[in-house]
């Protein structure tokens, strides 16, 4: 089975704006995604973060929608089958998620998803990186969390 991936929204949002967290020209996000989609690897979504991927690429002003423009990308019939992963429901809860420390609780919904899939998390955010190795869940449960740099050097 070939590596499956779960890119958190602001990975989206970004890739969208060819832009790094900082806000400096960046194409690394713009780049894993057109890699991960040319070459066979799914990007695995639940309920939660597809109407997070919507929500955040709507609010992107009109500059920013630089073509192509991923929610077209993301939603396009042509896009090849088994490129978006749909997981049916919004991914269960598991026991360790109280562990998460209170400043990456807002991402709990997207590491239920990277639990109960098994697929590689890719962030931006240094500090839910850390929390999932300081507070054991990533180990526990075999989580791959990486930055989108060290996601693009897999492929």
């Amino acid at each position: 089975m070939p590596p499956r991936f779960i890119p958190d929204e602001n990975v989206i949002i970004l890739a969208q704006k060819r832009e790094n967290d900082r806000g400096e020209r960046d194409r690394t996000c713009f780049y894993l995604l057109n890699r991960i989609i040319s070459i066979c690897h799914p990007i695995v979504v639940d309920p939660v973060l597809w109407r997070k991927y919507e929500r955040q690429l709507g609010r992107l002003p009109a500059s920013a929608a630089t073509p192509p423009h991923l929610a077209g990308i993301l939603k396009s019939p042509t896009l090849p089958a088994g490129k978006i992963e749909r997981y049916p429901d919004d991914a269960p809860p598991f026991p360790e998620e109280t562990a998460i420390p209170q400043g990456s609780q807002d991402d709990v919904e997207i590491v239920r998803l990277a639990v109960a899939t098994r697929a590689t998390l890719v962030t931006t955010d240094t500090r839910l990186i850390a929390d999932l190795q300081d507070s054991g869940i990533a180990e526990k449960y075999g989580l791959q969390v990486l930055s989108p740099a060290e996601a693009l050097n897999l492929l």
